[in-house]
């Protein structure tokens, strides 16, 4: 058997791995895209919530300082 028929039948031999491991490569491509967007769909949700929650505090002061005002609650000092 010659070098390169040799190196032929090798070749062949290591195809079907080289095409698993390629197979395998593009899984954990298509994983960690998944993870960069839910990575970006909680940030957005968490800005979202912080937006929220200061919106809240917004309107709980505008209803403290309106109360005060009318004499239903004592003035906070």
């Amino acid at each position: 058997m010659s070098d390169q028929e040799m190196l032929n039948a090798l070749k062949a031999l290591l195809k079907p791995i080289q095409n698993k491991l390629d197979s395998l490569d593009i899984k954990l491509s298509e994983q960690q895209i998944q993870i960069d967007s839910l990575r970006l769909d909680m940030k957005t949700s968490e800005r979202a919530i912080r937006k929220d929650i200061h919106q809240l505090n917004d309107g709980i002061d505008t209803l403290v300082e309106v109360m005060e005002i009318k004499g239903i609650l004592p003035e906070a000092k």
